[in-house]
């Protein structure tokens, strides 16, 4: 069979259109492409294989499609059109290809594109025919894990690139199976005419203050000549009923070229209602859309969903406002999949719903981009997201690598700045001058490492006027007491830093999910000694034996599901103590927490309160506990309790609820089995955003049986508003 060139390659075409192209319109491209191993070299002679094509469904990660690959792929489809007229133009829109992609139509070479993230565009208009080739090379390569790894890595894909949670863990050969390349987002045509919007990025304006917002909109738009047009911006309720606000203008085209030009309008919209976050609010959400016309009608449109909200931090640590309301930030970490074709809206709300009834507020979206549908949930469910750059770890510290970064992140806060939820930019996870376990590890260490990257992509955040902007998730906010050093009493000690980003421990799934995990074969290995060689699976699926039996101590037991509730347990201790102490700390210095990691991103034993089917262990109820917005906290003071020795336990009640709860009531029980060491009750006034110390409980355990202490609130109708539990151990 002869090989096929690039113009003449043969696939599954898509119906020809008969009827005229009534612009502003798009097509849908997704469906079965055909694809080819593109490790090897093209011939001189520039064409392609004829054989040993197979199909892959498009929108798709490879891996995730049944196909395991590393490094570039062939992707190709045909398409047909009818004659257009000579004012419109067709563009490729192409919302996120893992990680380098080269396009080409009917064999010419039209564009490149790196950033696995970003919607980007290539204009098709001059290389149309009514029936057309499309080519995509994309290329996700598998970097040099002793070259590359951890600190000197090229592509900028954060944690889909090396990372604790990937399959074999961040620091084996394996650490990158499972590639995540691929065509993974949505693909489609775009006709327009006379013009092309290709952004529309919204921001709010509070000059005129809270009860009088405006939108800035901006358009970034290319056109093949100067033209004069009319440019009308509405803004409509998207899940509310009320007022719809309309902007028209006259503006002046001008010709673009290979580079987009801006143009920018503001929009008032007095009275419009705001956005909030769960528990402060509504998520009053509006439908913008800009659209382009001219005499013969529209050239073209784009929408998007934005909400109005005004976030700012306070001065001297006292806090983050959200539309002038100070919120105290109750999140986890969250990576979805590492195979973003896999998530879609539904898979998202359904994680972000266990995140709401989890009493959480916030998320940060850890060292990565999601897909678009992930901001589209949280804006309608009001959870807030920190979100990170996808920066982990070390970089090229190349000038060139920044230059790319910086653009990179730009088109972050370009294309996604839209979402009302995201309240925080973060930069890099742990730059290597941040890190000095790396001093230990790595020979090529030193502390200015990545210092100038980190710099200049939290400048390119700062650019963003809309949102607190985190410089990089240093290491001193991960507060690992009980997991990689230290002991769970650490966590009772003072935070010293406004923001803990990370805190948590491992914990097994329930038996159920393990056994899709980890063979029967593998489960007992014949002693909890790191080396036994039985744990090699266990770590390939990301379990840490080190830190689970020589850190924290946790005892295998005799059966497996003897294993199961000690980690669990422990995870779960260690996440609630953890939790109440920071937010007894609220504002003095702590502001926001983040514990780690909300759900496991594939079948795996790591961080996660949730196993990767989505069942929640019992860190989720434990921190969903220590997240009520309003607590009777528990503050042992120690974890040294021993029968005979006398102690203190102090009752905090923490309210971050924007309103008051006056004529309350603080109730508790401190027992031994059914021994009552302490019992009573305190009326309390609690004020709106507030935490207080309400009272000390002389302690003295009378034998080794466990403490037991119950608090709970009751409002003046005998109505419990919130109640905790704590349980410590008594030794001899």
């Amino acid at each position: 069979m002869k090989q096929a060139t690039l113009s003449l390659m043969l696939v599954c075409c898509a119906p020809v259109l008969a009827a005229p192209v009534v612009s502003p319109v798009s097509w849908s491209l997704a469906g079965p492409w055909k694809v080819h191993d593109a490790n090897q070299p093209a011939p001189d002679n520039g064409r392609l294989p004829g054989t040993g094509w197979r199909t892959l469904p498009v929108p798709a990660n490879w891996y995730a499609a049944g196909y395991d690959h590393q490094g570039a792929l062939w992707y190709r489809r045909a398409f047909s059109l009818p004659a257009l007229s000579p004012q419109q133009r067709v563009t490729l829109e192409m919302d996120g290809v893992d990680y380098f992609a080269d396009v080409w139509l009917n064999g010419r070479a039209l564009g490149h594109h790196e950033g696995y993230f970003q919607r980007f565009s290539v204009d098709l208009t001059d290389s149309l025919r009514r029936h057309n080739q499309l080519t995509i090379r994309v290329d996700s390569p598998l970097e040099d894990v002793h070259k590359e790894w951890p600190l000197r890595k090229n592509l900028m894909k954060g944690i889909l690139n090396q990372h604790d949670s990937r399959p074999g863990g961040a620091w084996s050969p394996q650490g990158q199976d499972a590639n995540s390349g691929g065509i993974w987002a949505p693909v489609r045509l775009r006709v327009s005419r006379g013009a092309t919007i290709d952004t529309l990025i919204l921001r709010p304006d509070w000059s005129q203050g809270l009860s009088q917002p405006q939108l800035r909109a901006e358009l970034v738009y290319r056109a093949p000549a100067d033209a004069h047009a009319s440019l009308s911006v509405q803004a409509t309720p998207a899940n509310f009923t009320g007022q719809r606000f309309t902007l028209r203008q006259r503006v002046k085209l001008k010709a673009t070229g290979s580079k987009a030009q801006r143009l920018s309008v503001t929009l008032p919209m007095p009275q419009a209602r705001l956005w909030w976050p769960v528990g402060y609010g509504k998520p009053h959400l509006y439908r913008v859309s800009a659209t382009l016309s001219d005499a013969r009608g529209v050239m073209d449109r784009r929408s998007s969903v934005t909400g109005l909200r005004k976030v700012d931090a306070l001065a001297d640590n006292q806090g983050w406002r959200v539309n002038d309301q100070r919120v105290f930030i109750r999140g986890t970490n969250y990576i979805g999949s590492p195979w973003l074709s896999t998530m879609n809206a539904d898979r998202y709300r359904r994680d972000l719903t266990l995140v709401k009834q989890m009493n959480a507020n916030a998320i940060r979206v850890h060292g990565h981009v999601a897909g678009r549908p992930l901001y589209q949930v949280a804006d309608e469910l009001g959870i807030m997201i920190w979100q990170d750059v996808p920066l982990q770890w070390g970089y090229n510290d190349s000038d060139a690598f920044a230059d790319n970064a910086v653009q990179q992140t730009r088109d972050m806060v370009e294309q996604f700045g839209n979402s009302p939820a995201i309240i925080v930019w973060g930069g890099q996870n742990e730059p290597p001058f941040n890190s000095p376990w790396m001093e230990k590890r790595f020979p090529d260490w030193h502390n200015n490492l990545n210092r100038k990257l980190t710099d200049r992509v939290a400048a390119t955040l700062a650019e963003d006027k809309s949102r607190i902007v985190h410089p990089f998730s240093a290491v001193e906010e991960h507060y690992w007491a009980g997991w990689y050093f230290g002991t769970l009493e650490k966590l009772l000690e003072p935070a010293k830093t406004a923001t803990v980003t990370e805190f948590g421990a491992q914990a097994l799934p329930r038996l159920a999910t393990l056994k899709t995990i980890i063979p029967r074969s593998d489960w007992w290995p014949a002693t909890t000694e790191p080396g036994d060689v039985k744990w090699t699976r266990w770590k390939y699926h990301n379990f840490q034996p080190i830190q689970t039996f020589k850190n924290a101590g946790i005892a295998r037991g005799e059966t497996m599901e003897s294993f199961i509730t000690n980690t669990q347990r422990y995870q779960a201790q260690l996440v609630a103590l953890a939790a109440e102490s920071y937010r007894r700390q609220r504002f003095q210095p702590v502001t926001a927490l983040f514990q780690f990691m909300f759900v496991e991103t594939w079948p795996s034993i790591n961080w996660g309160v949730v196993d990767y089917l989505r069942q929640p262990k019992q860190g989720y109820y434990a921190l969903q506990q220590a997240y009520q917005p309003l607590l009777p906290s528990i503050d042992p003071h120690t974890l040294q309790w021993k029968a005979g020795q006398p102690g203190q336990i102090s009752l905090w009640i923490i309210n971050d609820r924007p309103r008051a709860f006056a004529g309350s009531t603080l109730v508790w029980t401190v027992k031994q089995g059914n021994r009552v060491l302490a019992d009573d009750r305190q009326p309390v006034n609690i004020a709106a955003d507030s935490g207080r110390k309400i009272v000390d409980l002389p302690v003295s355990p009378v034998d080794r049986t466990p403490l037991r202490i119950d608090a709970k609130i009751v409002d003046g109708g005998g109505r419990v508003l919130s109640a905790n539990t704590l349980q410590l151990a008594v030794s001899p």
